[in-house]
C-alpha cells in the first residue's frame, strides 16, 4: 500500500516554479515526487549534518558518473553518450569524471545559457575568428 500523503501548499518564485515543472517534465516524475525526494534528501540526518559541516553549498555539489546517472534516473551508459557527445557538462581527471551538480541542473532544465559552457565544463565554444585563425 502507498505511503499516505498529505497535500502542502507553498508559494515559490515563479522562475522556480518554472523550473520545476521543466525538470518533472524532463525527468517524466510528478512535481510531487520531485518535492517529496527534495525534502527526503535535504531532512535526513546525514545531509543536515554535511550541509553544517559545508561552507552552504548543497550537498554532493560535485557527482561522480554512477551518482549523476541515479540522479537523472539513467543507467551510466546513457549518461556517458551525452558527456562523450559534449552535451552534458562534466570534466574528466585521468578515467574518472565529474559533474557539477548545479551546472547538470540547468543543462537539464534548460537554464544554461546556450553555446556557452562554464568555466571548466564541457567542450569550448570555438569563435567564427578562432576558426579563421587556425586556417593560416
Amino acid at each position: 500500500m502507498p505511503e499516505a500523503r498529505s497535500a502542502l501548499f507553498v508559494r515559490i518564485p515563479a522562475a522556480q516554479a518554472r523550473q520545476l515543472d521543466s525538470r518533472a517534465h524532463a525527468l517524466g516524475r510528478t512535481k510531487q515526487d520531485l518535492v517529496a525526494d527534495l525534502l527526503a534528501t535535504s531532512l535526513s540526518p546525514a545531509v543536515a549534518s554535511h550541509a553544517d559541516q559545508s561552507t552552504g553549498g548543497a550537498p554532493d555539489d560535485v557527482l561522480t558518473l554512477d551518482e549523476l546517472a541515479g540522479l537523472l534516473k539513467l543507467d551510466a551508459d546513457a549518461v556517458m553518450v551525452r558527456v562523450d557527445a559534449g552535451e552534458l557538462p562534466g570534466r574528466r581527471f585521468g578515467d574518472q569524471w565529474r559533474f557539477s551538480r548545479r551546472a547538470v541542473l540547468a543543462w537539464l532544465d534548460g537554464s544554461d545559457m546556450p553555446g556557452r559552457a562554464l568555466a571548466g565544463f564541457g567542450p569550448a565554444a570555438r569563435t567564427h575568428a578562432e576558426d579563421g585563425k587556425r586556417g593560416r
